[in-house]
């Protein structure tokens, strides 16, 4: 895994950045090593005598890591939108080194621990947020053993911790390739390949000259559907439509203004009455900043010029 990982290490800035340059999102990313259910009295089962077994704990997010390596001091154990040099923290933390175990690989398990309340809570400092996406990035050259539970299953227990909303949950796998000469690949099965059929995930070859790319792809894809948003209005708005982004109690003028039909702006559909704020959404993020929207309903009893009387407005949109 060594050279898989080197290669991870070395695109996977290249991935993130889409979501650390996009001012719309809050994220939170962590890092979970598979697990080994099978053997738990962490006595050797390698090659050599002399080694010792080690396995991380169970569904426990690995601590950051700083640019030279080192375990980050007083930090909760994922990266956020308040992470400093948060690229190559990234990089050092998904870095996480072979050791002698596990050797029955599991990987779907150790993700379902993840959103367990309690391990959530006791464990891994409530990174697991049930209203948030659920993004799932596997990287691994062994298919999943996890006992009792195939890939439909797994699938189907991160939907229902979404509420059985399927658009919540975004799989992908970065494995490589058992056809491509030198690919070193530890054990193959249906899990993963299941897995993204299910889920119509993505699926990645750490082998390939493009694995760069196709995980910026990915990562274009995943702000594309995690920051655009949809707002429904219940009524036909006149011309004074107006998006802004701001705190409330600023001023008007220090209110920033989203253009409509424009690159990094917004767009609104009259068929359905249905504002869409792009996922490059022109803004300069502001802690607490909150989307505005000035709307007045067209009354035609009133109507002239595309104006009606005020009826009323509608509430911030965050």
């Amino acid at each position: 895994m060594d050279g898989h990982q080197a290669t991870l290490k070395a695109n996977i800035a290249k991935f993130a950045d889409t979501f650390f340059k996009n001012p719309r999102l809050d994220y939170k990313i962590g890092v979970v090593p598979v697990y080994d259910s099978t053997y738990l009295d962490g006595q050797a089962h390698c090659r050599l005598k002399t080694d010792v077994r080690k396995m991380n704990k169970f569904a426990e997010l690995v601590p950051l890591k700083n640019a030279d390596g080192s375990v980050m001091a007083e930090s909760v154990p994922f990266i956020t939108r308040d992470t400093a040099n948060a690229e190559e923290v990234l990089k050092q933390t998904v870095a996480l080194g072979t050791q002698c175990g596990p050797e029955a690989e599991e990987s779907f398990s150790p993700v379902l621990g993840v959103i367990d309340p309690q391990i959530n809570q006791t464990k891994n400092s409530n990174f697991y947020d049930k209203d948030a996406f659920l993004v799932v990035i596997f990287l691994t050259d062994a298919d999943d053993i996890s006992p009792g539970l195939n890939a439909g299953q797994f699938y189907e227990k991160l939907v229902a911790a979404k509420g059985g909303d399927r658009s919540k949950v975004l799989i992908a796998a970065a494995l490589p390739d058992k056809e491509r000469p030198g690919c070193t690949v530890d054990s193959v099965g249906p899990q993963f390949a299941d897995l993204i059929s299910i889920s119509n995930g993505s699926r990645f070859n750490l082998c390939s000259n493009s694995f760069g790319t196709e995980l910026v792809t990915f990562g274009n894809v995943l702000v594309e559907k995690v920051a655009q948003q949809r707002i429904e209005l219940d009524f036909i708005p006149d011309t004074r439509l107006k998006i802004t982004y701001g705190k409330k109690g600023m001023r008007d003028e220090e209110m920033q203004t989203i253009e409509p039909n424009v690159d990094g702006g917004y767009t609104y559909l009259p068929g359905t009455k249905t504002i869409i704020l792009q996922a490059n959404l022109n803004i300069n993020r502001i802690e607490g900043g909150e989307i505005f929207i000035t709307a007045y309903p067209i009354d035609p009893k009133n109507f002239k010029n595309g104006r009606a009387t005020t009826i009323g407005q509608t509430k911030p949109k965050k």
